[in-house]
């Protein structure tokens, strides 16, 4: 899951919806960080959604079905992937429009700034100038997003040239997203109970 889908998932606690999101920006163990104990629940949440993503049989079939070169970075695909189809079907998923919601979680975020270490809290208003939870809202977008994914990345990867191979199976990811995302709104669910 990209940015979006961890801030859908991480149900109505606004700490949760800061952790879930600042998840991807912060690695290793959380307990050297001061970070208020409900953000690091939220980063935690987002690490047992990941490990559930990960180990899923359908998620493991669509990696399985990459080209051998780029099996290695199918799981990023795979979650900027996933990012497009969730802006594209949002209204099955969440009851509130997506722009309200975006503009709910971006507040939330500026909101918390302070409270998140450094880096991160330096990624917080260019997150927000460029409208980053929505920015896979079209195909433009999901190459940009990875096309920035590998410049950041130290060795050379295929992710550059991905968004193609997204569109080549669209409608064979598409239907991958329709029967996940349910199992994972699920598994979120249980998770925050």
């Amino acid at each position: 899951m990209n940015h979006l889908a961890h801030a859908l998932l991480a149900g109505p606690d606004p700490c949760h919806i800061v952790g879930n999101v600042a998840g991807d920006f912060l690695k290793g163990p959380l307990a050297g960080l001061a970070l208020p104990a409900s953000i690091k629940q939220g980063v935690q949440q987002h690490r047992r959604i990941d490990a559930f993503t990960d180990g899923h049989p359908l998620l493991a079939e669509l990696r399985n079905g990459f080209p051998p070169a780029q099996r290695r970075y199918a799981g990023i695909v795979l979650d900027v992937a996933f990012d497009h189809y969730l802006v594209r079907h949002w209204t099955r998923f969440s009851g509130s429009p997506r722009r309200e919601f975006l503009r709910d979680t971006y507040s939330m975020l500026a909101e918390h700034q302070s409270l998140l270490p450094d880096p991160l809290a330096a990624h917080v208003p260019r997150l927000i100038a460029h409208d980053w939870l929505d920015r896979c809202a079209n195909m433009a977008g999901v190459e940009a997003t990875l096309q920035s994914i590998s410049a950041r990345l130290r060795r050379d990867n295929p992710l550059s040239r991905a968004a193609a191979l997204i569109a080549d199976r669209d409608a064979e990811l598409e239907a991958a997203f329709l029967a996940f995302f349910p199992e994972v709104l699920d598994f979120a669910a249980a998770d925050r109970d």
